[in-house]
């Protein structure tokens, strides 16, 4: 899918950041040992080349898969207001946005410190992380942020909103639909539980069937009908 993604003229970044974004360090580094064993290519050689600005930084913060582990001596209420005034000063409390302090911040945390730094920013500042992200950010790095964001604070329910936003609006995009199915496989029985609260009762399965059709529709529900 990442070579997918990079293949051609131009790259498509929808399709490329749920693959990245999000994964634990075990996941990483999996992927990048996976991706040199098939096409004999460093991953982050191979992206470098493909991206640039604020995205880049933040694919690359990632791909380093240095997320640290939760030590309640060293994550305390204290370094979490430290991390949340840090993340203002990047960002809204600065003339211009200091990205890759924001992304540091954002890819090292745990989803355990995570939590307690956006209860802080939320606290002091009056809105939440993603928010700020929102407001500071732009394009694809925004996006990926706020999924990046998601998948550590609500995985399903960040999960159950980007495979809505591959059926919304005219067509499907059946690429990326097919990518999050799979690279998410193991979170769909969370996922279709999310779905349903945020569609208002309407579930993922019945979504699916109404946005493909024959054996790709098959596929599709039967997977995501799997319970592990």
């Amino acid at each position: 899918m990442i070579r997918m993604a990079c293949r051609g003229i131009g790259t498509n970044e929808s399709l490329l950041y749920p693959i990245i974004c999000g994964r634990s360090n075990e996941d990483m580094q999996v992927l990048k040992k996976t991706y040199f064993k098939m096409y004999e290519k460093d991953l982050a050689i191979v992206l470098k080349g493909e991206l640039s600005g604020d995205f880049e930084k933040l694919i690359f913060y990632c791909l380093q898969a240095a997320e640290e582990e939760f030590n309640q001596e060293y994550h305390t209420d204290e370094k979490a207001e430290e991390d949340a005034n840090a993340f203002y000063k990047a960002g809204q409390g600065r003339w211009g946005t200091d990205e890759g302090q924001i992304f540091k911040i954002l890819v090292n945390s745990p989803p355990e410190y995570l939590k307690m730094v956006d209860a802080k920013y939320v606290e002091k500042y009056g809105y939440s992380l993603w928010r700020a992200m929102e407001k500071e950010l732009r394009g694809y790095a925004e996006k990926a942020a706020v999924f990046t964001f998601g998948m550590k604070i609500k995985p399903a329910e960040t999960v159950a909103k980007l495979l809505e936003s591959t059926m919304a609006g005219i067509g499907t995009d059946e690429l990326e639909l097919s990518a999050a199915v799979v690279r998410y496989q193991r979170l769909l029985p969370e996922v279709t539980q999310a779905y349903e609260e945020l569609l208002g009762g309407k579930t993922l399965e019945k979504r699916i069937k109404g946005e493909t059709s024959r054996r790709y529709e098959k596929l599709l529900v039967e997977i995501i009908s799997v319970r592990e």
